[in-house]
């Protein structure tokens, strides 16, 4: 159906440039995974990447402004 052509279509790009910022970041991408696609909290996120709150608080914000970025 073309909803389902609609979205492989729309999430292919995401992907490609989650593995784009993966090899940039290794950290943020792994923080977008936790946030975007487990839905888990920052501060479970900041227990398990065994940092600090505001060190995901950070990581979250610079891959959310640089996704937008490559995306747009």
């Amino acid at each position: 159906s073309s909803n389902v052509t609609g979205v492989q279509t729309c999430a292919l790009p995401i992907y490609s440039v989650l593995e784009r910022l993966a090899q940039i970041s290794p950290r943020q991408a792994q923080v977008v995974d936790m946030k975007f696609f487990a839905g888990m909290e920052l501060e479970q996120i900041a227990d398990l990447l065994d940092v600090a709150r505001p060190t995901v608080v950070r990581d979250w914000r610079m891959a959310r402004a640089w996704l937008q970025r490559e995306l747009a």
